[in-house]
């Protein structure tokens, strides 16, 4: 595949044929009502999938009353089943609207004589703890099957028991002292104890009586000190201790004893565990003893697999500011234990102490903090990475290698003075490696991640790395071939380019196979090196097997070959007409290229705008040369005193300048909505958009100083660090700053409209179209996927057909929304946190009253919802005056955590018929 896209659904999956909803549900109760076993059970199982296709509240009540009828009437196995379906659609079972009777057929099962019966009832049961919590008849059961002779069911209720407890205060509460006896009984088998132990981590609900049971567990470690009970305990402890926040200094203390002095390894690892959460979810509130005691522990212990759990800890430690300022002092136990343990013969020990540092020395960066002797901490990283590159490879080195390369890459983003001296030694190793393929890469990887952050960082290797490329082998892998590529591409700028780079750049195109030569023109085109990307697409584009693909290739053509005609020389009006003739052709390419499971919408649109900005420079140039051959008409005068207007003095070119700034303010608003509506895109692609339209709104401005009489704007700004941007980010914001010095820089004193001005607004121009132009990460590859699926009802009964409503009655519009979530290679950027609808109804044929003045009946409503488990509704009512026709259209839009709205849509139409009253028309008609 050319696109690395990621679709949101796999709708048809695994060669079942496609169809509604219905259908489905049609065709899997048919499956329910076989007289065959063997069919049954290929009906339930194919529940979970429908339920993830359609998860909506009407399909999935209907599918669980019929799986209840099955569990209440079939045999054991089918309710093993049964419950599993249950078990893997949690989230899904709060949608069920017949709960009553749902728990009823299940239920029945409880009475029935086979203790496995009941213990499937019981597990079923408590899979649905989540919308039963409070079911008392249900708590009963539970509490009556820990009493039975039967172990299958006392380990059922045992299950349910901890289900319940995790979601209900009463029921924790009122079992509290039957585990606790049970626990200290000495009827209870010891594998049952195991078992109802962990039940007391849901005991949380109130400090009482977590209090009651931290004394409990606490009791237990000295009278059952078997491997088994303590490890267990311990666990329990934990796992309360997170819930409360509390407790979390006497737990780790707690964890820090048994770590110190209980010798066996389970526990040591238990407890390492524990420590390793605690300090996950709340660093901050561990005591500074807590942390030197931790230290101390792994100074005291023979153990290397101690000691490499211990550094885990404190990599998640010192993820704190807290810790940080109180770590970083000299003399720091913390400072002193890794410094020591970064010279570590055992390479694993020493990648994990300067992760330690590292962070420690990153975070004092961000907070501004005096650090002592950091040129100390420094040179421990650059001690690991020679030691690990000189070290025999194996699977350790080159893990250590990995980390070393992002400690050095972290350090270069929060202090980039240090750039210089990590690419002189990561560029050094490079040059000299004859390592294997994925230590090449790796250094590659560390050298672009350096490289792209700020321009020439890589400037000093260009020639090795040039060298490199020409004598690189055919074992060589094509991955490490792109990165090097990929370095000078970053090291030079479009204007810098030169034939040797070229060279470099054909021959590994010759060398490699198709899908790294893609891979490479990708790579020129996201830097602003067109030429190299035409040139690699047009080789590509005839050697594809698919037609979308070829389109698309044909798409990256046009469009470097736009880009790479506006840095010739040229004159710049021929220059920005053979553009916007290139980029025609991509629109045009980029529509064939769409298919159904592949829109392409955001690069169509990102298409379009590029051509429309190109569009407006060159009606910008146009009015520009104006000036000259369209002098003023000789009524100016009388033009001037009838609209006041002194600029109308200079004729035709006012005009067309003010015309200019408009559309240049059109195409700004257009970038936004394109921002508004890239809810999925990686935050440099969203700058880049941002960029694009400071760069439209900015000639927009420029152009009003010039053409607006007074005016008395403030110019845009750009909310964007460039101290803190990515290289590309960084080379489009010079041409925004290029541009603003050049204004700065005229004459205030010279009255517009003059040659000069012209002159100005001519070279504005000159720099935004030869400023490289880096098409975002977006524009290629979704390293997210967030879709929103509507069904609103009422639905007419055939496409087409109106809904019709009866005069003097409201329609009432539901509306259901689930949230789908693609794969993801990545953490997803943002989250929906909410979800907007927007419901407009607008009369298609207005009516008029008895003065003749056209009546508005259009309705607009909205209405936020937050999502439970993905899924949303929410319902609105219409209130449809007069009859006729009603175009009634309902839109989503997400809603992210920092409560910013993204217009995703999707849009849904509905057709509404409105029966008029007969009097009112027959009152308008004999009017």
């Amino acid at each position: 595949m050319m696109l690395n896209r990621t679709n949101s659904f796999g709708e048809s999956g695994l060669g079942e044929p496609e169809q509604d909803a219905n259908s489905a549900l049609t065709e899997l109760d048919k499956g329910l009502r076989s007289g065959r076993v063997g069919e049954q059970c290929e009906a339930i199982v194919r529940f979970p999938r429908l339920f993830e296709k359609y998860p909506f509240p009407i399909l999935i009540n209907s599918s669980f009353l019929k799986l209840a009828d099955v569990f209440r009437e079939g045999n054991n196995f089918l309710r093993l089943w049964v419950l599993r379906v249950c078990q893997q659609s949690e989230k899904h079972l709060d949608k069920i609207l017949n709960v009553d009777e749902f728990v009823r057929r299940v239920f029945s099962v409880i009475h029935s004589n086979d203790p496995v019966a009941r213990a499937l009832s019981l597990r079923t049961l408590g899979s649905m703890a989540g919308i039963i919590p409070e079911r008392q008849h249900v708590h009963h059961s539970i509490r009556r099957s820990l009493d039975s002779h039967d172990s299958v069911e006392v380990e059922a209720g045992i299950q349910a028991a901890m289900q319940f407890a995790a979601q209900s205060k009463s029921f924790a509460l009122s079992m509290c002292n039957k585990i606790s006896d049970m626990i200290q009984g000495i009827e209870t088998p010891a594998h049952m104890k195991l078992q109802l132990i962990p039940i007391l981590q849901h005991m949380h609900h109130d400090t009482s009586t977590a209090a009651m049971v931290r004394q409990l567990c606490t009791d237990l470690l000295p009278k059952y000190p078997a491997q088994e009970f303590v490890v267990t305990t311990l666990n329990t402890l934990t796992q309360l201790t997170s819930a409360t926040l509390v407790e979390i200094p006497d737990q780790v203390d707690l964890l820090l004893t048994y770590l110190a002095s209980d010798p066996r390894w389970a526990i040591q690892l238990a407890a390492l565990r524990g420590l390793h959460q605690l300090a996950t979810l709340a660093s901050q509130i561990w005591p500074e003893q807590c942390i030197n005691k931790l230290v101390q522990v792994a100074r005291d212990s023979p153990y290397q697999k101690v000691v490499l759990c211990v550094l885990d800890v404190l990599i998640e430690l010192t993820k704190s500011f807290s810790v940080c300022h109180t770590c970083i002092q000299p003399g720091s136990s913390v400072m002193d234990f890794c410094g020591e343990m970064s010279y570590s013969g055992e390479i694993r020990v020493a990648s994990k102490a300067i992760q330690v540092v590292t962070q420690l020395v990153c975070i004092s960066y961000k907070e501004k903090l005096q650090i002592v002797d950091v040129d100390g901490y420094i040179v421990m990283v650059e001690s690991l990475f020679l030691a690990v590159t000189a070290a025999n490879e194996d699977e350790f080195s080159e893990s250590a290698l990995r980390v070393c390369l992002k400690c050095a890459v972290n350090l270069c983003q929060c202090h980039r003075p240090l750039c210089p001296r990590f690419v002189h030694l990561i560029g050094s190793c490079l040059i000299e490696s004859t390592g294997t393929n994925s230590t090449n890469a790796l250094l590659c990887e560390a050298l672009g991640a350096i490289g792209g952050l700020e321009p020439r960082a890589l400037f000093m290797f260009l020639p090795d790395i040039l060298d490199k490329i020409s004598k690189l082998s055919d074992t060589m892998q094509a991955h490490s071939k792109v990165m090097l590529c990929t370095l000078v591409f970053q090291t030079l700028t479009p204007a810098q380019w030169t034939d040797e780079a070229q060279k470099a750049i054909d021959l590994v195109v010759q060398s490699t196979n198709l899908w790294a030569s893609y891979r490479l023109g990708r790579s020129a085109a996201r830097y602003g090196h067109f030429r190299v990307c035409a040139s690699i697409m047009s080789q590509l584009s005839e050697q594809v097997s698919s037609e979308n693909l070829h389109f698309w290739l044909v798409t990256l053509v046009e469009i470097s070959t736009g880009e790479a005609v506006l840095l010739s020389s040229i004159d710049l009006l021929d220059r920005l007409g053979q553009a916007i003739v290139h980029y025609s052709k991509a629109l045009a390419a980029i529509k064939a290229t769409s298919t159904v499971t592949s829109s392409l919408i955001f690069q169509a649109e990102y298409i379009q705008l590029r051509w429309e900005m190109l569009q407006a420079c060159a009606q910008l140039v146009s009015a520009c040369n104006s000036l000259c051959t369209a002098p003023p008409p000789a009524i100016t005068a009388a033009i001037v005193q009838a609209t006041r207007d002194e600029l109308q003095r200079f004729g035709h070119i006012t005009n067309q300048l003010r015309k200019s700034a408009k559309e240049f303010r059109a195409v700004g608003e257009m970038y936004w909505k394109l921002y508004q509506s890239a809810f999925d895109a990686d935050p440099i692609s969203l700058t880049n958009l941002q960029i694009l339209q400071h760069m439209c709104m900015l000639m927009a401005y420029q152009i009003e100083c010039v053409a607006q009489p007074n005016h008395q704007g403030d110019e845009p700004s750009l909310d964007i660090d460039i101290a803190t941007s990515c290289l590309e980010t960084q080379l489009m914001i010079y041409s925004c700053q290029a541009v603003s010095s050049i204004r700065r820089a005229m004459d205030p004193s010279l009255k517009p409209i003059t040659h000069h001005h012209i002159e100005v607004l001519t070279k504005q121009v000159e720099i935004l179209i030869k400023g490289p132009l880096c098409l975002p990460r977006y524009f290629f590859q979704v390293l997210q996927s967030t879709s929103v699926k509507l069904a609103v009802s009422p639905q007419p009964r055939v496409n087409g057909e109106w809904i019709s409503v009866p005069s003097g009655s409201q329609l009432a519009v539901k509306v259901e929304g689930v949230i789908v979530h693609g794969t993801t290679r990545r953490g997803p950027f943002r989250s929906v946190e909410g979800v907007v609808l927007n419901l407009n109804s607008q009369q298609t044929v207005r009516p008029t009253n008895h003065e003749g003045k056209i009546i508005d009946n259009n309705i607009s409503l909205r209405q936020s919802v937050v999502p439970h488990r993905d899924f949303f509704t929410a319902q609105f009512l219409l209130a449809l005056s007069g009859g006729g026709q009603h175009q009634v259209v309902v839109e989503a839009a997400v809603v992210d955590r920092d409560a910013n709205i993204w217009n995703t849509g999707p849009r849904t139409t509905l057709a509404v018929k409105s029966h008029e009253d007969a009097n009112a028309a027959r009152a308008r008609t004999n009017f």
